[in-house]
């Protein structure tokens, strides 16, 4: 069930951003928030780089998408941020299985926060497993909301600028490579992220394993 969906949103917001570079950004970043790296952003994000590249949106592109894309996160975070806030943990692990959190990563979530205090909003947000989900202690914690809404908009849009830069950069290399038509070096384009998200998550899990380890 979870593979259908994940695989009918990305068909869904590629096809999107093919035709609305910005408006894709946007939404994928923020359903991507929302539902907790269903869609992972690792694979969507440069792809909306690549796009770029492709019809010469130049830099001032990479820079349109990059902050369309933490515009759309933003917001997501704030969402749950808020409602984390209002309604507790119960509400979350209740309710949160619908969105694809479950009592595993919300822990990881929450010994992260407990470890490295407000800063883990901004860090977190460079971290692909615990990226959507650090709003959620932030929101049990009652943390500052504009010291809260700073840390994610400058951590996202960094993560952001780095995975659209890759795209940017990756499509360049593609489009010299000699292969026919636009969907075929989207194809190997879209191999290639999708092998550097799994190292990514690999790396992350890693990471993860490593630091959230509490005495």
């Amino acid at each position: 069930m979870e593979l259908s969906i994940f695989l009918s949103l990305t068909e869904y917001l590629k096809d999107l951003i093919m035709s609305n570079l910005y408006l894709g950004a946007f939404l994928a970043a923020l359903i991507e928030t929302i539902l907790f790296s269903l869609v992972p952003g690792e694979v969507v994000m440069p792809l909306a780089g690549y796009l770029a590249s492709l019809n010469n949106y130049g830099y001032p592109g990479l820079l349109g998408v990059t902050l369309c894309a933490t515009l759309g996160a933003a917001i997501g975070a704030v969402l749950i941020y808020y409602i984390s806030l209002k309604f507790g943990r119960f509400f979350i692990l209740k309710y949160g299985k619908y969105f694809f959190v479950n009592e595993e990563n919300l822990s990881a979530a929450e010994k992260w926060f407990e470890k490295y205090g407000t800063k883990a909003v901004f860090f977190g947000r460079m971290a692909p497993a615990l990226r959507e989900l650090v709003s959620i202690p932030a929101g049990f914690s009652k943390m500052n909301f504009k010291k809260f809404i700073l840390y994610t908009f400058i951590g996202t849009f960094i993560w952001t600028l780095f995975l659209v830069s890759l795209g940017f950069f990756l499509g360049a290399y593609v489009e010299t490579l000699n292969l026919s038509g636009i969907f075929g070096k989207i194809g190997i384009f879209l191999l290639l992220i999708i092998f550097i998200y799994f190292i990514l998550r690999i790396l992350s899990k890693r990471f993860e394993n490593k630091n959230l380890n509490i005495n």
